[in-house]
């Protein structure tokens, strides 16, 4: 496990221009902790690979080419 000494980290501002959402968006799940960070002081920062763990958490998969029931 690295250390926060090693870690590298984006604030919201950079992690919601790189996935081209709202910064609003970064910060509620932020505000919610549905996504891993830090504070520091005031300022709230996303370790690497954050936003990732999230996506692949949160993605679902299509359901396979069943037959519908009717």
């Amino acid at each position: 496990m690295e250390t926060a000494r090693n870690q590298e980290y984006e604030s919201p501002a950079e992690v919601a221009l790189r996935l081209g959402w709202p910064l609003a968006r970064v910060r509620r799940l932020i505000r919610s902790k549905e996504v891993r960070h830090i504070k520091v002081g005031g300022l709230y920062l996303l370790p690497a690979g954050a936003m990732e763990e999230y996506l692949n958490a949160n993605t679902v998969e299509p359901l396979r080419d069943t037959p519908e029931k009717r």
